[in-house]
């Protein structure tokens, strides 16, 4: 399945991958891994707690490379992108979601479950006050 098609199978719809916790951003990752990656989502992306952890405790595999968030760094189109906790953006788990577009300032993510409850849909991520953007980004994991 290409990157398009499975945002056309998704957007607007919840999608609970695991049947646990119900519909989560994780869930999102974990589809976006097996569907369009191809690739067994608890091997490539081993399952290490919430959103922010899984990022945090991953380690570079043939699968994906680690990229790490810097002032110049600007994640791809299908990258599989990864913010921490952060007070009234976040929550305690962090979040995670697939990069349709990004440079310096905006991130225009496929996300699920942000804001809290929410179906999958696209999110712009960008500079004004209204938008996070880059703020609490740890960074993503690219399809090598």
């Amino acid at each position: 399945m290409t990157h398009t098609e499975f945002i056309n199978k998704y957007n607007g719809k919840y999608l609970d991958y695991d049947g646990w916790y119900g519909f989560q951003c994780v869930d999102l990752m974990r589809a976006y891994t097996k569907e369009v990656h191809e690739f067994s989502p608890y091997i490539a992306i081993p399952t290490r707690g919430n959103a922010k952890d899984i990022f945090i405790n991953f380690k570079e595999n043939k699968y994906y490379k680690k990229i790490f968030n810097s002032p110049y760094g600007i994640p791809e189109r299908g990258d599989i992108i990864f913010w921490k906790t952060y007070p009234f953006l976040y929550g305690w788990a962090g979040h995670v979601g697939v990069v349709e577009s990004a440079d310096l300032f905006t991130i225009i993510s496929f996300d699920q479950n942000y804001p809290t409850g929410q179906p999958c849909k696209f999110v712009r991520h960008g500079t004004s006050k209204l938008f996070h953007g880059y703020r609490g980004c740890l960074g993503w994991l690219r399809k090598k």
